[in-house]
């Protein structure tokens, strides 16, 4: 795991040393372990390392055999021996053990499809002095970050923007845009950053800066040719396969490995799944939080999983102090970022590292197993619509209004509000609802004017495209895609990369190996739910392997109990960041607004603790980035 960063200059003038060392240098937390730099006149390229593989002699950047090619990489290629020795037989020598030293032949062997051939998580970039041609790219699903500007003069790459700020030519200018759409959803979708002229790569993307100019071209998608021709039996044992398979290779490492095992379906059957596969006995690290925090606490079933498989169990139990805590976050995330679940895996992540330097973890098998409430949502939904409009419309939104929320920040009276309020629309809109966290008629009364202008629906029409690209299928799996294409990588993929490089943790995602993303993909629908039970498909997979009470438990998702703690201890903070002055100095919002929000969290009248908390960050981060309009 590494953090890289690079410029590459469009005229014939030498790329400064010092600036591409100060740009690596932020990005020391991602990579403590080494450093390499490589500069050729216009180009200039470095890395901070966390070695996992071939801790002696990986070294980067990492050249071809006479040195005309340079890789940078971030991430690790879990097929790499397999590569290794294709490219060999080929005649391609190698100087080192290193999953990296593979991308330099590999690109040699196979030109800019190369990246076909890979199979893991990274972010790289290759400099071919022959052609001079720059050339970058993202995995599949987005599971390592890979961000770029473009300016009149210079491309600049980073793994954060913090590197890119670092380069002198690049300004802070807001994009009123993405603005809109962080408030919209809590965090920024991509392309678009925070930053006008600084852009993510999309996942499954290559950018190329040749004599042609620049281009980015696709090369995977996600296809949904359902297979018919197997029984679920069938798709079952495939399944067991590719999935032991996909754990299996994410053990490869010459450094200390875990799990981290929330008590879930998805931790605990990746759990079993290690514990099967090694001779040892396998690190697992669960999370508690101090005080009443009800169902938001899961060490019990933590507990349950690692005593089945007798894991090497660890647990934390903290109090938050949000305090201090909430604006690092602000600052350390370079755009706002709104998912408080960062607290939580900032510090199961900091527990880790204590004692690993890898980590598995269950991420993505919400996405391929119908496993959110917002999934039984949108099937529901379809039923709704054939109300009769006098109910539909009127009579049931009207009595919905009147349910107060939980006094302790549960949340099923707030999905009941979010499914009516959705319930008649388009079915993307419908589906998008559930991962809004403003309404137009919101936006309207607390958006500042300049900000209103711009809120020109960026993010519905981006996730209608993806919602609307496989029009012909099923409506779980054109859920289950939109899943992969906008809230994945932007939300939970940002925040499990940031919190666990903050700590220089490499964090793995067996969920998300795209062999096993298609596998998912050709299974009929009608496996992958039963009613309205959801993780229909999984729950079979591991019956028998896993206890029944983690089978059969309702969701919680890894996060804290804000909606409590904003009405309890935290109360004081919040209206301190909220302050009339503060918003009034930043000027995007209406303060007024704002008060009306807060009043009825307070008052448990409504449940404002993820709008609530998006504000506060965006106003921590604002005040870090621009102290002098600020003050």
């Amino acid at each position: 795991m590494c953090g890289i960063c690079g410029v590459l200059n469009f005229r014939d003038e030498a790329v400064n040393r010092e600036i591409l060392e100060d740009m690596n240098q932020t990005l020391f937390h991602r990579g403590p372990d080494d450093e390499g730099l490589f500069v050729d006149q216009r180009v200039g390229m470095a890395m901070r390392r966390l070695s996992i593989i071939d801790l002696e002699n990986g070294k980067q950047p990492i050249h071809n055999e006479d040195q005309s090619v340079h890789v940078v990489q971030n991430g690790e290629i879990y097929n790499f021996r397999q590569l290794r020795k294709t490219l060999q037989a080929a005649g391609h020598r190698f100087y080192t053990h290193s999953d990296t030293e593979t991308i330099v032949h590999a690109y040699e062997a196979y030109g800019e499809d190369f990246v076909k051939h890979l199979r893991g998580m990274f972010a790289i970039a290759i400099w071919d002095s022959r052609t001079q041609k720059l050339l970058l790219a993202r995995d599949r699903a987005g599971i390592k970050p890979l961000l770029y500007y473009v300016g009149s003069d210079q491309l600049i790459f980073g793994s954060e923007i913090k590197a890119i700020l670092k380069h002198p030519a690049v300004s802070k200018r807001i994009d009123l845009q993405a603005l809109d759409a962080y408030f919209t959803n809590g965090f920024v979708p991509a392309p678009k950053t925070i930053f006008e002229n600084i852009y993510k790569l999309l996942p499954g993307y290559t950018l190329i800066v040749d004599k042609n100019g620049i281009r980015t071209q696709q090369y995977w998608e996600l296809s949904y040719q359902i297979d018919h021709s197997k029984t679920e039996a069938e798709f079952l044992h495939l399944f067991n396969e590719k999935f032991t398979e996909a754990v299996k290779i994410r053990m490869i490492s010459d450094v200390p490995l875990g799990a981290m095992l929330s008590g879930g379906i998805d931790s605990s059957a990746i759990v079993a799944t290690m514990s099967r596969l090694s001779d040892q006995r396998v690190k697992t690290f669960s999370i508690g939080f101090e005080g009443n925090v009800g169902a938001f606490d899961e060490t019990g079933d933590a507990r349950l999983v690692a005593e089945r498989f007798d894991t090497d169990h660890h647990v934390l139990t903290v109090r938050p102090d949000l305090r201090d805590l909430a604006p690092w976050v602000a600052r350390f995330f370079d755009e706002p970022f709104g998912n408080s679940s960062a607290i939580p895996n900032f510090y199961v992540s900091q527990m880790a590292r204590a004692h690993v330097t890898v980590a598995l973890n269950g991420l993505g098998g919400d996405e391929v197993a119908m496993g959110y409430p917002r999934h039984l949502g949108l099937l529901m939904s379809q039923y709704y619509r054939k109300l009769p409009g006098v109910l539909r419309n009127g009579i049931i939104p009207n009595l919905i209004k009147l349910l107060p929320d939980s006094s302790e920040g549960g949340v099923f009276n707030n999905r009941v509000k979010r499914f009516v309020q959705g319930g008649s629309a388009e079915l993307y809109k419908n589906y998008l609802s559930y991962m809004t966290q403003l309404s137009q008629q919101r936006k309207q009364a607390l958006y500042m004017p300049e900000l209103l202008a711009n809120a020109n629906g960026y993010t519905e029409k981006l996730f209608g495209n993806h919602f609307n690209l496989y029009d012909n299928l099923d409506v779980v799996n054109r859920a289950l895609f939109a899943d992969l294409k906008f809230d994945l990588p932007d939300n939970l993929l940002t925040l499990t990369d940031r919190m666990s490089m903050a700590v220089s943790l490499e964090a793995r995602v067996p969920f998300l190996d795209h062999e096993l993303l298609e596998l998912m993909a050709s299974m009929p629908p009608a496996f992958k739910r039963h009613g309205l039970q959801n993780k229909f498909f999984l729950k079979k997979a591991f019956d028998g392997v896993l206890p029944k009470e983690i089978l059969f438990k309702k969701k919680q998702g890894f996060t804290i109990p804000l909606a409590l703690w904003f009405r309890t201890d935290l109360k004081s903070f919040v209206e301190s960041v909220l302050s009339r002055d503060r918003l009034n100095r930043i000027g995007f919002l209406r303060y007024e607004t704002v008060r009306e929000m807060l009043d009825d969290h307070f008052r448990a009248r409504e449940n404002y603790h993820q709008q609530i908390w998006s504000f506060m960050i965006f106003v921590l981060w604002y005040e870090a980035n621009f102290p002098g309009r600020y003050l």
